[in-house]
């Protein structure tokens, strides 16, 4: 199987400690300030892509605590996040998606298909569960803002949040009709 060869040698040769890994540099990274200005810049959303929980139940430190990432994400203007189901606890991510999402954030859900594996595009938790009807519903509002974010910066106009950072929260079921929309009208044409 080639997937199962190729996560190998990811695994021996490219994770710490293995002989082709190369260990980050702190200074080779971009402030915040400037990474969030070219992505505001190019009609972006800044977003924060969380790890959230290992298959211990264990958060990353930065994580840990809600309320300490929200209040971190927010001193830096980011008003979206991102959690990748498939590697969290179902409840975790319950926890977690409510907690930022009655904050006013844009929560998204990704696939992690970065790997050779074929998996489905249906988003599911670690546990190969489904998301339910909530998380579901937060998704597919997640994606109706992107969509209508899009739309609407193609068109030369401001989306979810312009190009200082100014975040339109009050407009998200404006933002959630518009994308309903767009996607309709782009599925069925």
């Amino acid at each position: 199987n080639n997937a199962e060869i190729e996560n190998e040698i990811r695994s021996s040769f490219l994770k710490s400690g293995g002989r082709a890994f190369v260990p980050e540099k702190t200074a080779a990274f971009l402030p915040i300030a400037e990474v969030l200005k070219i992505i505001l810049d190019t009609g972006g959303i800044p977003c924060y892509s969380v790890l959230l929980d290992d298959d211990k139940g264990r958060c990353t430190e930065y994580e840990a605590n809600k309320q300490i990432l929200l209040n971190e994400l927010l001193t830096h203007n980011i008003h979206c996040i991102e959690f990748i189901p498939s590697r969290n606890h179902p409840e975790i991510l319950k926890d977690y998606a409510r907690f930022f999402r009655k904050n006013n954030f844009l929560v998204l859900f990704g696939t992690a298909h970065s790997t050779p594996e074929e998996k489905p595009l249906r988003v599911c938790t670690r546990d190969s569960a489904f998301l339910d009807e909530e998380l579901s519903g937060i998704s597919y509002d997640g994606a109706c803002i992107i969509a209508a974010h899009q739309y609407l910066r193609a068109r030369g106009e401001s989306g979810l949040c312009g190009a200082d950072g100014t975040y339109q929260d009050k407009r998200f079921d404006e933002f959630i009709s518009l994308g309903q929309a767009v996607i309709h009208r782009f599925i069925t044409n």
